[in-house]
């Protein structure tokens, strides 16, 4: 895609409010002249989040998220600033046109995702062609609803009916072995894919990007997946997510394991699920869903390796902070099989009845141990104290201490005491003592005091005139060290002096990066109380910027100097002694 032309661009953001987009997303009540509501970019129980429907920006005083409508979109539905534009400007109705941009990257991951929906259609096509098929999906209880929502489709038994298809719509063998669509051997260039019913994997912008392809009958191997190719990571997506998060997001995701499990489970109204790709669980998929929820079900395949897979992916939903429930299916079952045999309410009950991750470990670490056997007990009590010591939250590691103490009769003085030990040893280890235990604060308090300086004098630039001659004849553009900042205060600076008025969200419109988004919405948002005496504000601000930048040139000075030193340099060392005695005494002045 090229870019969108500036016009575009601005008529989208004012045409968006702000307000009935988050509203979407969160329940905003009215404040004062703003909105508040429930921060959904971090563990949120109290209204953090600001909306202001003056200015169209947001801002969490929580965990310091900010934007405008663009941010947020780019926030909440994990897109890049030119795909919220596209978002928004389908929503509103709006034609975007493309100035032609290409890069040769872009031209061939263009051609990829056409070749995949070309592909996608001759399999949909082949499947409503194929009685066979059919057949298949309709003894596995697959209803043609769910058929046409997931696009599921079926690949001939032939050696290269989809070769021949595409190429006939233009493409190149080499464009279809580049997007894992046919295979070259000794034997010649065939499709990847026959007689298998075929699973479309869309990203979160709803292009095919891969398939997935299950057998038939008993062959060998039962699902077979697009390799890896320029528009496809397989462990960066996850099947079925475009469709759990295209209107709004939900309150929670369950994941399985299998596409099977997830369409079956959407055809009978649970709509939140998305399946793994038929892979462990990986950490950037982790990632990618903490961006739409902070709750998650887990629901692998009850069997040993099922079970296997759900321990693994634990630990990785875990590091990112999701809360993280575990979902077991009784009598060896998996999801498909569950809700065929037993019925949706029945796996909601399942779901009713899921235990936290602590307690899913520790249900598996008693598994096959007779604890009145000393020996098994004794192993019981240490990979139990092993799973406590890892919590973060004092009142926690109280608990199942307790419920330990009262199932195996060891005193819980003796049991904390070893989980003190455990926790002692892995911090010496570490040499980061209480570090799992103090990580607190929000993000917005630990900005750097020079960086909310240029945020404050940006703010002041930007929106009084007076004020912004005094903090430009006190500094220049160049005087701002975050990049960020260096660039807004060149866009304000050169605007003002040549008499153009700048609002706020044209100075938006130049910045595309969601986090340079939050930056520059900090400038928008920061309220200033005009009883103070804001040209003191002004000047204890550039004195702060001025002294972190005095500081830094003295701790290279420094540096130079201990350099020389231990060189024996003695005629560069002294002569820079003398920089740093200035440039110290110029510090002493501020």
């Amino acid at each position: 895609m090229g870019r969108i032309p500036e016009e575009v661009v601005r008529k989208v953001i004012e045409s968006s409010d702000i307000v009935d987009i988050i509203s979407e997303y969160v329940n905003l009540k009215k404040s004062g002249r703003g909105y508040m509501g429930v921060c959904p970019f971090h563990n949120d129980k109290g209204p953090s989040l600001s909306v202001s429907q003056d200015k169209q920006v947001f801002h969490c005083f929580g965990c310091g998220a900010a934007g405008n409508v663009v941010g947020f979109i780019m926030k909440i539905r994990n897109l890049d600033y030119k795909d919220a534009i596209i978002y928004l400007a389908e929503r509103l109705g709006i034609d975007v046109t493309y100035t032609e941009t290409k890069d040769k990257n872009s031209q061939i991951k263009e051609r990829l995702y056409k070749a995949n929906l070309e592909a996608a259609r001759f399999y949909y096509a082949n499947l409503q062609n194929s009685s066979f098929a059919k057949k298949y999906l309709e003894n596995r209880g697959i209803s043609t609803k769910v058929i046409n929502r997931f696009g599921l489709g079926y690949s001939l038994n032939e050696w290269d009916a989809l070769i021949k298809f595409l190429k006939s719509k233009g493409f190149t063998i080499d464009e279809l072995i580049l997007a894992g669509l046919a295979v070259k051997s000794e034997k010649g260039v065939y499709d990847r894919f026959r007689n298998r019913i075929m699973f479309p994997i869309m990203d979160i912008k709803g292009r095919v990007i891969a398939f997935g392809g299950r057998v038939c009958d008993d062959s060998k191997p039962k699902y077979l997946n697009t390799s890896e190719t320029p528009v496809f990571e397989k462990g960066k997506n996850l099947y079925g997510l475009n469709y759990v998060v295209k209107n709004k997001l939900p309150n929670n995701i369950v994941i399985v394991e299998g596409y099977m499990d997830c369409i079956k489970l959407h055809q009978f109204g649970l709509n939140n699920v998305v399946a793994s790709l038929g892979t462990a669980l990986t950490s950037e998929q982790s990632k990618l869903i903490k961006r739409y929820v902070r709750d998650v079900y887990i629901c692998y395949d009850s069997d040993a390796a099922g079970q296997a897979a759900t321990l693994r992916g634990l630990e990785l939903l875990e590091s990112v902070d999701l809360n993280v429930k575990v979902i077991t299916i009784p009598m060896g079952k998996d999801p498909d099989e569950f809700v065929n045999l037993y019925g949706i309410d029945e796996f909601k009950n399942l779901m009713n009845s899921a235990i936290y991750i602590t307690d899913y470990r520790i249900m598996k670490a008693k598994e096959g141990k007779d604890i009145k056997n000393p020996l098994e007990k004794s192993k019981f009590v240490n990979e139990v104290i092993e799973i406590i010591s890892k919590l973060k939250d004092s009142t926690a590691i109280q608990h199942y201490a307790e419920l330990l103490s009262n199932e195996t009769g060891l005193n819980i003085n003796v049991i904390i005491d070893k989980i003190n030990k455990l926790n002692l040893n892995v911090d010496k280890k570490n040499n980061n003592l209480n570090l799992r235990h103090n990580i607190k604060g929000n993000i917005y308090n630990i900005i750097p005091a020079y960086k909310k300086a240029e945020c404050l004098l940006l703010s002041l630039s930007l929106h009084n005139d007076k004020l912004f001659d005094y903090i430009f004849s006190r500094m220049s553009e160049d005087d701002f060290i975050t990049s960020v900042y260096k660039k807004a205060a060149g866009i304000i600076y050169s605007k003002k002096t040549n008499k153009i008025e700048i609002t706020e969200n044209e100075l938006l419109m130049n910045f595309h990066d969601k986090d340079d988004i939050q930056d520059i919405t900090r400038i928008i948002y920061n309220e200033l109380d005009y009883s103070e005496d804001l040209y003191k504000m002004a000047e204890d601000a550039i004195k702060t910027i001025k002294k972190y930048q005095l500081e830094e040139k003295i701790n290279d000075v420094k540096n130079k100097i201990k350099i020389y030193e231990e060189n024996n340099q003695i005629k560069e060392s002294l002569a820079l002694m003398q920089e740093l005695v200035n440039l110290q005494k110029e510090l002493s002045l501020l």
